[in-house]
C-alpha cells in the first residue's frame, strides 16, 4: 500500500530498541537477552520510590557487594512475588538505581527489578523469628511510556537504618568532630553492626548526660542568677562565657540526636533479635577505652543486655533539667531576625524610614480633596432639590393629596439617603 513504511523483520533472538536522544532514530539491535520496558528506563527511580529486586533472581542479603553465586530463593506457588530492598548497580546494591543486562548481577527479565512507592495505605507486616516481611499493594513505577504508576501486590523484605561511626568512638567534646552517618542494612548485617555500634552510642550518651547534668547543677541550680556573657556588671564574671555557651548547646543537641538514634536502635534490636543473645552487646560491660557503660544488664551479669537511652520514667528529672539548661543557653544566644528594607537601618537614630502610606499629602493633593468634598456637597444638594421638585410635580399631575405621615417619612428618609451618597462620594474623594 503506497505511503506505508516497510516492515522491519527481526530474528527470534533479536529485539529492536529505539533509544532516547538518538536524533536519527537509528535502530540498535541487541541479541540474546530480551530487554524489558524496565530496562529501557533511565536507570533510577523517581522521587518517593525505592528500587527492590526479586529474591528468586538474586537471593537475599542485598547489602554491600553483589555476590552473583548467592543461592536463589524459590517462591511459593500462587503467592505474590517476593522482593527485597536494593537493586544491582555496577556490582553493588543501590537504594534507587539499577543496572540492566544479561548478567547474573543485572536486571534481565521483566519483574527482576521494580521501583515501588516508599509506603502504601494497604499493607501489613508479618514478623516471625526476627524476620520481617511487608505484604501490600504498592504503586510501582512503570518503564513503559505514559503509563504512570501501577498498583501491584507484592511481598517486600525491608532494610533497617543505623547511625554508624566507623573506626572510632564519638568525640563528644570536639565541636568539629562528626556524628557519623546513617546507613541502611539488611537484617543480618544490621545485627552484626549493632554489636559494634551500640557500645559507642551508649558511651557517648553516658558522657553527655554526665557533662550536661554537672554543668546545670553548677551554673543554673546553684541559686545564683544566671548571667550571660556581656550582660554582667563591670568587674564581674558571667555564668558562662560565649565559648562555654556554644559548647553547652553543642552537648545538648548531640545528646538529643544520639538519644533519638538510640531509641530507634533499641526498638529495631528488639524486633530483629530472634534470641536474647542477639540483642546483647559489650560482653565486658565497658567501652574500648575502659569506661563502664550505663546500660541495662541481666542480674549477676556484666554484659549489656539493652541500651539505656535515658528516656525512661526514672530519667524524667534529668530531662527536665536538660530543658531548663537549654533554655538558659538559648537566652544567651537569641536568634536575630533578618533586617528588611522597612526596618530602621543602623545609625538612623531608631527612626523608621518614611513610606508612601505614612507620608503627609502634598498641598496639591489637599486642594484636590477639599475641592472634591465641595463638589460632593453641591451634588447632594442639587439631587435633593431635584427629587423634591419631581415629587411635587407628580403630586399635582395625579391630583392626589399626600397624607401627613408619608410626608414626614419622606422628610426623614431623604436626608438619610443624601447623607449616604455624600459619605460614598467622600470616600471616593479620600481615595483619590
Amino acid at each position: 500500500m503506497p505511503g506505508r513504511m516497510p516492515a522491519i523483520s527481526l530474528q527470534p533472538e533479536e529485539l529492536l530498541v529505539w533509544r532516547r536522544g538518538n536524533s536519527q532514530g537509528t535502530p540498535l539491535v541487541h541479541s540474546a537477552a530480551v530487554f524489558t520496558s524496565f530496562q529501557s528506563a533511565d536507570g533510577h527511580c523517581e522521587e518517593g520510590f525505592r528500587c527492590v529486586s526479586r529474591i528468586s533472581k538474586f537471593g537475599t542479603g542485598h547489602w554491600g557487594q553483589i555476590d552473583p553465586g548467592k543461592e536463589k530463593i524459590a517462591e511459593e506457588a500462587d503467592s505474590a512475588p517476593v522482593y527485597e530492598w536494593g537493586c544491582p548497580f555496577q556490582g553493588e546494591w543501590a537504594e534507587n538505581r539499577y543496572e540492566s543486562g544479561p548478567g547474573d548481577d543485572q536486571c534481565t527479565d521483566e519483574g527482576d527489578c521494580i521501583c515501588i512507592a516508599r509506603g502504601s495505605p494497604n499493607m501489613h507486616t508479618e514478623l516471625e523469628g526476627g524476620h520481617e516481611k511487608v505484604i501490600g499493594r504498592f504503586e510501582t513505577e512503570s518503564g513503559k511510556a505514559n503509563l504512570g504508576h501501577e498498583p501491584q501486590l507484592i511481598n517486600v523484605i525491608p532494610h533497617y537504618f543505623m547511625r554508624t561511626k566507623d573506626g572510632a568512638p564519638f568525640d563528644i567534646e570536639n565541636p568539629h568532630s562528626g556524628l557519623g552517618v546513617v546507613k541502611e542494612f539488611d537484617r543480618e548485617e544490621w545485627l552484626l553492626k549493632y554489636k559494634e555500634e551500640a557500645p559507642k552510642i551508649q558511651g557517648a550518651l553516658d558522657k553527655l548526660r554526665a557533662a550536661v547534668d554537672a554543668e546545670y547543677r553548677s551554673k543554673v541550680q546553684d541559686g545564683a542568677p544566671f548571667v550571660c556573657d556581656g550582660a554582667q556588671p563591670p568587674g564581674e564574671d558571667p555564668s558562662l562565657t560565649k565559648a562555654e555557651t556554644q559548647l553547652g548547646l553543642m552537648r545538648v543537641r548531640r545528646f538529643q540526636v544520639l538519644a533519638s538514634d538510640c531509641v530507634n536502635m533499641q526498638d529495631t534490636a528488639a524486633k530483629l533479635a530472634g534470641r536474647p543473645e542477639e540483642e546483647s552487646f559489650a560482653p565486658s560491660g565497658k567501652t574500648e577505652g575502659g569506661d563502664e557503660l550505663k546500660c541495662y544488664r541481666k542480674k549477676d551479669s556484666v554484659e549489656c543486655q539493652q541500651l539505656n537511652c535515658y528516656r525512661g520514667f526514672e530519667d524524667q528529672g534529668f530531662l527536665d533539667r536538660l530543658q531548663l539548661y537549654k533554655s538558659q543557653l538559648d537566652s544567651c544566644s537569641p536568634e536575630e531576625d533578618t533586617k528588611t528594607e522597612m526596618e530602621p537601618a543602623a545609625g538612623n537614630g531608631g527612626k523608621a524610614p518614611k513610606t508612601e502610606t505614612s507620608a503627609a499629602p502634598t498641598p496639591k493633593e489637599g486642594d484636590l480633596k477639599d475641592k472634591d468634598m465641595k463638589e460632593v456637597e453641591k451634588e447632594v444638594d442639587n439631587e435633593a432639590q431635584a427629587e423634591a421638585a419631581k415629587e411635587s410635580t407628580e403630586e399635582v399631575a395625579e391630583g392626589k393629596q399626600q397624607s401627613t405621615q408619608p410626608a414626614l417619612l419622606g422628610a426623614v428618609f431623604r436626608p438619610l439617603a443624601c447623607s449616604q451618597k455624600a459619605q460614598t462620594r467622600s470616600r471616593r474623594a479620600d481615595f483619590l
